[in-house]
């Protein structure tokens, strides 16, 4: 009678678990939450978003999976656990020491320990998702991201008609009050009139362009892992409205690396019966993909791009500050979480505008933060998780695309390391690469 209990009891938590990890990568565009605002949260008496700990709708859909993932763990499969990851967990164990030596003797310790928290989160989400998918599991995975990047379009889609939020009830799924006036929005200078560049519901119009792209490059190499017409309808209407959402973000490397896929796709798949299978989604695809580049003014955003734009200035400067702090701090870097405090002060003592943002190439951020030992841990994994995309010497896989296209992304943008839905998506990326299940 213990045993029927116990195994009762153990099947309820698995349900529950997989509901929570669904819900989670369901909600993982949204940046519903609240924010605190303690005084590390302040450089100058200016709030800054990036230190401001934050409670998300996400942070507690992952909290509640930690607890039944806990509750409902095995000592067997918890001895296994450690045997098949000895190696990782010695060196896991070696970089946290390091990660909080450098955090105690950063300008911020309180800053610096939220960061390691967040950490810890995601280490966590990547490690689960290795656990969690399976043949089965991956085909939820795969709807939960079509409806989400449908609804992603089709509200991306409204706020560029409006040139603005939508406000309502979208507030409640992390949608941003804001129109081309407000300040410190994104605007896109396309013949020289600004036009307000869609958010979704992220926190800028390049991490909606990066969600976008991993997501669609997962769905479209997965097209022919169903026979289903539904399913095949529902993956169809996420790549067609994600490719005209993507567009109008204006975001040029996502648009950039998007294009590189598709015929990268299209190359692999010719003399191939799958193609004449789909041929109608795919010249309605390629339709909508010629529309987008020529009937929509995403020519002019690259026609027009000019190392003088204010965004390359902007972004030169970073990286000039970037390399100063790594001079001050090579061997423990910063401190996680420390690099803007860090940066107030150099550009204070260089006379320079004031940009308070993280440096855009997630490599140096990472040397920044936590020194040269860090950035070669970081580099180490990277390298381990590149080999583990293979499976059968296939050099074409929607793990490898993925995998180079957020390597691409991170070395001209920073919120794969700074913001919440960044930060969930590359843990999820990660622990999608290292699962067993392959095909």
């Amino acid at each position: 009678m213990k045993v029927e209990t116990g195994s009762l009891l153990f099947a309820q938590n698995s349900k529950i678990e997989n509901a929570l990890f669904f819900l989670t990568l369901l909600f993982l565009p949204t940046q519903f939450g609240r924010h605190f605002w303690p005084s590390f949260s302040y450089i100058l008496g200016i709030r800054i978003d990036y230190l401001s700990p934050t409670v998300y709708l996400t942070d507690i859909l992952i909290l509640l999976l930690f607890i039944f993932f806990i509750t409902s763990l095995q000592i067997k499969y918890l001895s296994k656990l450690f045997k098949r990851f000895s190696w990782l967990s010695i060196n896991l164990l070696f970089l946290i020491v390091f990660l909080f030596l450098g955090v105690i003797f950063s300008k911020s310790p309180l800053a610096g320990f939220y960061g390691l928290f967040k950490l810890f989160e995601f280490i966590f989400f990547g490690a689960y998702t290795t656990r969690f998918v399976t043949k089965i599991n991956f085909k939820k995975i795969l709807f939960v991201f079509s409806v989400a990047i449908i609804f992603e379009s089709m509200l991306s889609v409204a706020q560029y008609l409006k040139q603005s939020s939508i406000g309502e009830f979208f507030y409640f799924f992390g949608e941003r009050t804001f129109n081309g006036q407000t300040p410190g929005v994104a605007n896109a200078s396309i013949n020289g009139e600004l036009i307000l560049r869609p958010y979704g519901t992220f926190s800028h119009p390049n991490v909606l362009g990066g969600y976008l792209l991993i997501g669609m490059t997962i769905i479209l190499f997965s097209l022919g892992s169903t026979k289903k017409q539904l399913r095949k309808i529902l993956y169809s209407m996420s790549l067609i409205g994600g490719t005209l959402a993507l567009t109008l973000t204006f975001s040029r490397i996502a648009i950039l690396l998007w294009l590189i896929i598709i015929f990268i796709f299209l190359t692999s798949k010719a003399g191939k019966n799958f193609l004449k299978k789909n041929i109608a989604f795919f010249l309605i695809f390629i339709s909508i993909v010629i529309f987008s580049v020529f009937y929509t003014p995403i020519i002019s955003r690259f026609s027009n791009l000019s190392l003088y734009d204010e965004s390359f200035s902007q972004r030169e400067d970073l990286l000039k500050s970037s390399f100063t702090i790594i001079k001050s701090h090579p061997f423990l870097g910063t401190g996680l979480n420390n690099f803007l405090i860090e940066l107030a002060q150099v550009q204070k003592t260089n006379n320079v505008i004031f940009y308070l943002q993280p440096t855009h190439n997630a490599f140096l951020l990472v040397a920044v933060q936590t020194g040269i030992i860090g950035l070669i841990y970081f580099i180490g994994f990277l390298a381990k998780t590149f080999k583990k995309a293979f499976w059968k010497r296939d050099l074409i896989n929607y793990k490898i695309i993925v995998f180079l296209s957020i390597l691409a992304l991170g070395s001209f943008d920073h919120y794969f390391l700074t913001v919440q839905q960044g930060q969930l998506l590359l843990s999820f990326i990660f622990g999608l690469i290292w699962t067993r299940f392959k095909n």
